[in-house]
């Protein structure tokens, strides 16, 4: 038995490729061979981000909190295979996961000296389990001093909803799995000790699928859904965890070459990281064309030769001026124009990003 965690995004593509992947292959390999004759080359980059939460400087030790009550019985709905009359699931296992995970994604980075996991659940009544319960600053006193924390990260409400999605069948219509969708809602808070509010409020909002791959062609047990569930919070938890430390994004960025020799040294410096140099070059042919449109194209190399070096006040200026360019030419450049102003947004986002990772960080 294994399983495969998908979320909404890539399960609804998963979907659609599989429906028309023989459909559009010829469109497909044109594309490519289309791409590859353009003067637009593509780059994947790695942007630093802070986090969405700000903790004092002073926050060394955080503690992960469970404080849900588990639903009495969790929604689940069958599409198509047939469970054992005794499934059972029960959300006290999942918030468990996602907060031992949370805990364990979250230590990875140096931002904290240490990551702490309260054992159990932290909240025992019974009462109010479709609403979340914040702790008391009497509460948060009591877990740091008891745990030597400096804040504490409560998961404070946990709803979900199980759905049988879909069965895969074989070439000879054989069973060869199921995938099942998790609908979550819940709400993770921030406490620190002496404050009557919490520091900050995180909704999850969220709809993660799991495959199920049975070993036989039988229905499955309630132990494919556990370890479907727990795979499913488990990639939850690493989705959520970069609102409380600073984190890295993989992002596409673009820049324009022709075919003359000046491009192609300008261009060869940017693959090697080198892009001082790129820079001199793009700002030489810059001003040396009257063109409104390669204008364009250069402000544009030269915007991110300084976003990639972390002059983003430069990168903005270059990134406006490849606008203004494109501004009143013709009907045919409007996604060139569109694409600019995208990015331009990226940067003026990312001087605000710089802003709060320096506070952050200090």
């Amino acid at each position: 038995m294994w399983g495969i965690v998908f979320t909404e995004k890539q399960y609804n593509g998963l979907c659609l490729m599989q429906e028309q992947e023989i459909k559009y292959l010829p469109l497909f390999v044109f594309v490519c061979v289309l791409s590859a004759c353009t003067s637009v080359r593509y780059m994947s980059v790695e942007t630093y981000n802070p986090a969405t939460v700000t903790f004092p400087p002073d926050i060394r030790k955080v503690l992960i909190v469970d404080n849900t009550v588990p639903q009495p019985q969790v929604p689940f709905t069958l599409n198509i295979m047939q469970a054992v009359d005794t499934m059972n699931i029960a959300s006290d296992h999942v918030a468990n996961v996602f907060c031992r995970t949370l805990g364990e994604m979250i230590v990875e980075s140096p931002y904290f000296e240490d990551v702490l996991l309260y054992e159990g659940r932290f909240r025992t009544d019974s009462s109010g389990r479709n609403t979340d319960s914040i702790l008391t600053p009497e509460n948060v006193g009591q877990l740091c001093e008891e745990q030597d924390a400096d804040a504490v990260i409560s998961l404070d409400r946990l709803l979900f909803e199980v759905h049988e999605a879909i069965r895969n069948m074989d070439d000879y219509g054989l069973s060869t799995g199921i995938f099942l969708d998790a609908t979550i809602s819940g709400i993770l808070r921030t406490y620190l000790p002496g404050r009557r509010t919490p520091l900050d409020v995180i909704y999850l909002s969220d709809t993660v699928y799991s495959c199920i791959v049975p070993s036989v062609l039988e229905p499955f047990t309630p132990e494919d859904i556990r370890n479907a569930l727990t795979a499913a919070f488990e990639g939850l938890a690493e989705k959520y965890h970069p609102h409380f430390v600073p984190h890295w994004n993989d992002d596409i960025r673009w820049y324009y070459v022709s075919s003359a020799a000046r491009n192609k040294e300008a261009a060869a410096f940017m693959a090697a990281g080198k892009w001082e140099n790129a820079a001199a070059i793009w700002e030489l042919l810059y001003d040396a064309t009257a063109s409104q449109k390669t204008k364009a194209r250069m402000a544009s190399n030269m915007a991110l030769c300084c976003e990639m070096i972390g002059d983003f006040l430069r990168a903005v200026k270059w990134a406006e001026l490849a606008c203004q360019h494109l501004m009143g030419h013709p009907a045919g450049n409007d996604h060139m124009f569109g694409l600019q102003k995208e990015y331009l947004s990226v940067l003026t986002c990312r001087i605000e990003a710089e802003k709060k990772l320096r506070e952050q960080e200090q």
